[in-house]
């Protein structure tokens, strides 16, 4: 087995977004706050125009890319490491396609899911390497983070 496996991903995939798209989206945003506003809850419409003023900040700047090893120790992302220890599970996403995702269940309260397109590297290796260090079992890719996948954002 390998002492350490790395291999560079971006953090997400990007889509260009026109003007349209970013039309489209404050058009949907103010509709929402008024529709908030005319149920007399101004605390929820201010929260519906700085979620809709963050999401559009972030979804225009593009993906970094970030360095993904896996140690003896634990899996570093960049600078950061998690230890095994706080690690509960694995799962390979499409593992035989080219589009195949690794997926951990990191018992964290912010990142309960570190998720990591595999490219550029040996998948069965991946696997080989992480099943002597975590179990297992399916995890799917949250439906929370599906859905912005799906808006682009």
């Amino acid at each position: 087995m390998p002492q350490n496996i790395v291999w560079t991903a971006y953090e997400h995939a990007h889509t260009d977004k026109g003007s349209d798209w970013f039309w489209a989206f404050g058009i949907v945003a103010v509709s929402c706050a008024i529709v908030a506003v005319l149920f007399k809850n101004f605390l929820f419409a201010l929260l519906i125009l700085i979620g809709a003023f963050t999401l559009s900040l972030l979804s225009s700047k593009p993906p970094q890319k970030r360095t993904f090893t896996l140690t003896p120790r634990g899996l570093m992302i960049d600078d950061a490491l998690y230890p095994y220890e706080m690690l509960a599970a694995f799962w390979i996403q499409d593992r035989d396609t080219d589009h195949a995702q690794l997926i951990i269940d990191a018992r964290r309260f912010m990142t309960p899911h570190i998720i990591s397109p595999l490219e550029n590297v040996d998948v069965e290796a991946v696997h080989e390497y992480l099943t002597a260090y975590l179990p297992e079992e399916e995890i799917f890719e949250p439906l929370g983070q599906r859905i912005l996948e799906k808006f682009g954002i």
